[in-house]
Order: structure tokens, then sequence, then C-alpha cells
């Protein structure tokens, strides 16, 4: 068996097993994701959608933010699909993972499987600062919100992080290294782009390759790798329609016109492009909030590894809390910040009768149809997620030292369809890629939503300092939603002793925090004591400044899928063309297959 991968290989490599580096990966000069840009859409304002995709051995098990959410049943049961309904699957679920906590659902989990599952060996103390917030909001704190069923609620959130050892637990590590460790007979070829499969006489029989970077003319030649039994391909949602297409697989039409010989007519493959629609807000911590912020910023203090020193030495440190940093202590115990996302807790939610009365009220109100047809009959589907990160998930040359946290939401299942299409039969051009991001007037309500429930668990946080204001819509300056930054008693105590600057302010560049509606009483015992902000009131043009807000930040969750749908070559009621049987076999070839995320017909409510 060959396994071909266009990146680099991810054996033993810190960079990759390492939970706490992960951001490194999403930055535009990462070696570990490609970055595709798409067409300029006017539903995003003007802008060019990026999507980034795992470049490496692992694919994005070796690079994603290893969050631990399983879709709901109804997603599975949805694909219409034989031997693909959630009761059929949860045998493999549970084949796959190890699940190393307390569990009263046995019956859905794994507990001998190559892949872990935990909470990290580290948990940030906003954990519970959060839950208790989503908990006043009327969202459950549940035990197990990745139980299939539960659509309405949030948790202490599991990652894909092995407990023993405090390293990420990818798939290339706990599939292909520990096969090839034991077996000779499974190759890989890194750094080996496919460019296409060898069609003859209606089956597939080879693959031919080429370089993934020619670093000299002379490498600018193909190879070819010929098969005995079967090609599975695996590109990901957003090469594999792509490898088709220069196969000659896809739209007649389409693949004469840029110069490719059609072979088999698939006029599917490479629609039905789906994600999940992300927008980050982001807020100031107070100074003794516990944060990533030092640690991702490179605070050589916080950071502290000392490679030279002995195995003595190090364990001396270690006993030092006020000495040892990040990376000695995972080093040495496997624990710390290392050992975590930094993405403790979250929620899933659905909103209630009386936020779809409102939803009716909004500039763009499309959504309820949407519910009628999709939602309101599936209990176990939400509509957003959201999440807590314990610091800025962003550049850090974008803000002053100091300590944030970060809401991330994401639209589990957009209405809205995007595509990709080759434009050439060059392996190394880019496509024509349009994400379709917010196309379809459905999906604004939720995310408008989905900020202002976030906005309203931050807002009743003990962390919660205010807002970073150039991170939230941009409401009028006397809107009561008016998104306020630091106050100055704050700001004084972020300040170094010979500050000469904080508490400046410039026009209307900035407005303060105000105080709390209602200050707890003197009589309430100290650890009952609690400052309470009303809820936020949003007038038609507030909402308006959030949908504005929506189209200029929202970007990819880097769950993609669908573009090789598994459905009838006909279509059916989720997709007006399939490109794979329900045994992945692509249509109207022999000996060939497609194994990734592309062959979801529909989405799925987890993180991919």
């Amino acid at each position: 068996m060959l396994l071909i991968e266009a990146g680099e290989s991810n054996l033993n490599n810190p960079w990759v097993f390492r939970p706490g580096i992960y951001p490194r990966n999403m930055k535009l000069d990462s070696k570990t994701a490609s970055f595709y840009e798409s067409r300029p859409s006017k539903w995003l304002a003007g802008r060019k959608a990026v999507v980034p995709c795992a470049h490496i051995l692992g694919g994005g098990s070796s690079i994603n933010f290893m969050m631990y959410t399983r879709a709901s049943a109804s997603d599975y049961d949805d694909f219409q699909a034989k031997g693909w309904t959630t009761k059929e699957l949860i045998p493999l679920m549970r084949k796959h993972e190890t699940y190393q906590r307390p569990c009263h659902n046995k019956d859905i989990h794994g507990f001998e499987g190559p892949i872990k599952v935990s909470f990290g060996n580290y948990t940030y103390p906003i954990k519970d600062d959060f839950l208790r917030a989503t908990e006043s909001q009327g969202i459950p704190t549940v035990d197990d919100l990745e139980d299939l069923v539960t659509g309405h609620g949030a948790e202490h959130w599991l990652k894909w992080i092995n407990r023993d050892t405090g390293r990420r637990s990818d798939s290339a590590h706990a599939y292909i290294h520990s096969t090839r460790a034991v077996h000779s007979n499974l190759y890989l070829a890194c750094n080996t782009k496919v460019d296409k499969v060898i069609i003859e006489d209606g089956r597939a029989v080879a693959v031919q390759t080429v370089p993934t970077k020619p670093l000299h003319p002379n490498q600018l030649h193909t190879r070819t790798f010929k098969a005995r039994k079967q090609i599975v391909v695996s590109g990901g949602t957003l090469s594999s329609p792509l490898i088709l297409q220069r196969s000659g697989i896809g739209d007649p039409k389409k693949l004469e016109a840029v110069g490719v010989k059609p072979i088999v007519d698939l006029p599917g493959v490479g629609l039905n492009f789906q994600d999940h629609y992300l927008t980050f807000s982001v807020y100031r911590a107070k100074p003794e909030t516990e944060s990533f912020d030092d640690f991702v910023r490179g605070d050589p203090e916080v950071q502290k590894s000392e490679p030279t020193l002995s195995p003595s030495q190090r364990e001396e440190q270690a006993a030092k809390p006020s000495t040892t940093g990040v990376f000695d202590e995972w080093a040495l115990k496997g624990t710390g910040p290392l050992a975590t996302n930094g993405i403790d807790a979250g929620v899933k939610i659905r909103p209630t009768e009386e936020e779809l009365q409102a939803f009716k009220e909004w500039p763009t109100p499309h959504f309820n149809s949407g519910w009628e047809s999709y939602f309101k009959d599936k209990p176990d589907k939400p509509v957003m997620h959201y999440s807590v990160i314990a610091g800025f998930f962003g550049d850090h040359m974008l803000l002053p030292p100091g300590k944030f946290f970060s809401m991330f939401h994401f639209l589990e299942y957009p209405f809205s369809r995007g595509s990709t299409h080759i434009k050439s039969a060059n392996p190394y051009e880019t496509p024509d890629f349009d994400t379709g991001f917010m196309n379809d007037e459905r999906d604004m309500a939720p995310m408008v939503w989905g900020y202002i429930k976030s906005r309203e668990t931050a807002r009743r946080m003990d962390a919660y300092a205010g807002e970073v204001e150039n991170m939230h819509p941009f409401f009028a300056y006397d809107s009561p939603a008016r998104a306020n930054d630091m106050d100055l008693a704050t700001t004084k105590a972020y300040a170094l002793p010979g500050n000469l600057t904080a508490g400046i302010g410039h026009g209307s560049w900035s407005s303060p925090l105000k105080e709390p509606d209602k200050k707890a009483e003197d009589h309430i015992l100290s650890s009952n004591k609690a400052n309470v902000r009303e809820d936020l009131k949003y007038s038609k043009q507030d909402i308006e400044a959030v949908e504005e807000w929506v189209k200029r930040h929202v970007e990819s969750t880097w769950h993609s899928l669908g573009t090789c749908s598994m459905a009838p070559r006909e279509g059916n009621s989720i997709v007006k063309h399939g490109v794979l049987d329900e045994r992945l076999n692509v249509h109207g070839v022999k000996g060939l297959k497609v194994a990734d995320l592309s062959i979801c017909p529909d989405n799925v409510g987890c993180n991919t």
C-alpha cells in the first residue's frame, strides 16, 4: 500500500504534538496549511474569503483546534445513504476512541481506541466563569454534550489530547506511524502532489504525481504509480474535487472549457461546498485573569525553555513554579498551558420561541423559514455554537500586552452553498473557488444572534473588563449597545509605574466601560456577591451594525465539506448531483473511491 501526501511527515514533530502551539498553524506563512482564496463576494461586503486546509500528514488532525465535538444523530440519518445511519456508525465511533474521563454513556463512547479524548492536562479557570454565566442565560451545564442527542447545553469541553502524555492525539500517529512500526508493506511518499488519476476502460489504474514544490526546472516532470486493486482519493474537501476534475471526472462542458478531456460525466464534482461560518469577538480581561496571551505573544519569561539544562537541573527548576516556563513544564511532566488548547468550555444552543419572534423584526428576517423546515422537528440539532478562548486568538502584534478572552461563534448548519473548479489542467494553479459564504439570507439572523448571545455571556463573567472596541460592530455613538473598552481603573492597573499615557482619550476612538447596573449589597456574603449588568437592548440600527460586521468579518471555521457528495448520480432531496455511492465509489469509475469530508451531502454539527 502506498500513501501519497502533498505535505511533510508529522512524525514526532514537536510543533504538531504539543497542543498549545496550534495557533502557529494558522499563520499566513504556515508550512502546515494551504490557503485557498475565493472570489470577491457581495455577501461579504466585497471581500475574498480565505479557507485554510491542512498541508501535512494526518491532515486536519495534525493542526486543528483539537475540539472533541460530535455531530447530532439526525445529521447522519439525514444523509439518505444505506449504512450511514447513526445507529450503524456508533460502533465505529466507539472503535476509534479512548474516552479518558468518567463516563455514564458507555454505550456510545469507546475506551480502547487509538485516538485519545480528555480534558487535556490543564484547565484555565475562565472555564467556570463562562459556565456560571451561560447557566444564568438558561443554557444548562450538562455532563456530556456529545451524546448525539443534546442540542442545547453547555459543558467543560473535551479535546483530542492524550491525558497520559499531554500530546495531541492525531490520526497519523495513531494509525499510520504505529502501523509502519510493525508492518513493512505501508509506504509513504510525502512532499508529493497528486496531479490526476489515470483511467483506462472505465477503471482507475494509476496515479500521476508532481513534486509539491519544484525547486529546479529539472524537477518539472511527472511520476506514475500503478494500482493493482484500488485507488482512494483523500485530498480533502478543496483538493479531492480538483483531482477528479483534472482526471476528466466532472461537468463535461466545464472540463472542455479548461482543456481537460471529459471521461466521466459527473457535474456534481466541486459543487455543494459547505462550511461553518465563524466570527470572533474579543474582550478585555481583568489583570488577575489567567490567559495564554503572554505565552503566545512570545514572552521569554513565560515560555522559558532551556534545553541545555541537565535532566536533574530541569527537575529542580520544575519544582519552582515561579521559574518554570510553559515549555519546560510540558517537557518534564506533560502538563501546564501547553497541554491544552485554551478552549475549556462552550455551548450548543437553539433559539427560544421569544427569540424566534424577535428575528422576524430584524432587517434580514429570513431564518425562520429555515427553522420550520430544518430545525424545528429535530431537537438534537443546535443552531449555533460558541466557546470561550482563554486569550486573544489572533495576531498579538495588533494589541498591546494585556489579558484578553475571545468568543468564537459559528453557525452549525448554513443554508448557503459554494463551489470549486479547476481553471486549467495545471495542478499548481489555484481553482475558481466560491465559498458561497452568506449567500443564503437565512444564515444572517443566527449569526447576529450568536454574537448577541455570547456578548451577554461575556458581560456576566467575572473576567469581563470591556470590549476591544475595534473588534466589535461599529454601533452609533449614542447607542446603549455600543461597545465599551476598559474603564480608567482597569487601565491604570495594567499600566507600568512610569506610564504617561494611560487614560488618554481622543474624540470617540474609545469609550470607557460603564459601572454595572446593580452592585452587590454590603450585607451579602463575599463568596456570593455579584455585580449585575442588564441585558443590552438592540435597536434595528444596532442589528444592522451587527449584520454589517458579520459581512466584513465572517470567515471559515476550517470545517469544509460536501464537494464530492455521497448521493445518487441523478441527485436527491439534498443535492442536485451526486458523486459517490454509499460505499464511496465514484459513479461511473471502477476501482476509485473518495474518503474524506468532501463526501458529506449535508452538514454535520461538529468540529470536523
